[in-house]
């Protein structure tokens, strides 16, 4: 348990990782699914590509999030420099 709260109801969060398999991302309402998993059909959907990627060498970073059980939303910040950058990098 950590003593950070939760900025929608006040619950109290827990922290942890958001652990997949990879090829998870975030879309916007209102956009299309992105036709492939290359950067420039995610950026055409506006689609942000969560870690890690679908091609990890194994040396996987999970991007930490908070759970809270009260309102039952998880909070995950993504960065700029994560194992997406390898991804982006493996296809170019």
């Amino acid at each position: 348990m950590c003593a950070e709260k939760c900025p929608y109801c006040g619950g109290e969060l827990e922290k942890g990782k958001l652990i997949s398999r990879g090829g998870n991302f975030f879309l916007p309402d209102g956009e299309k699914m992105p036709a492939l998993f290359t950067e420039k059909s995610m950026n055409k959907s506006r689609a942000i590509l969560l870690p890690p990627d679908i091609v990890s060498d194994g040396d996987v970073q999970f991007p930490v999030g908070y759970v809270c059980r009260v309102c039952k939303k998880i909070i995950i910040s993504y960065s700029e420099c994560t194992d997406v950058d390898i991804w982006k990098n493996s296809i170019n």
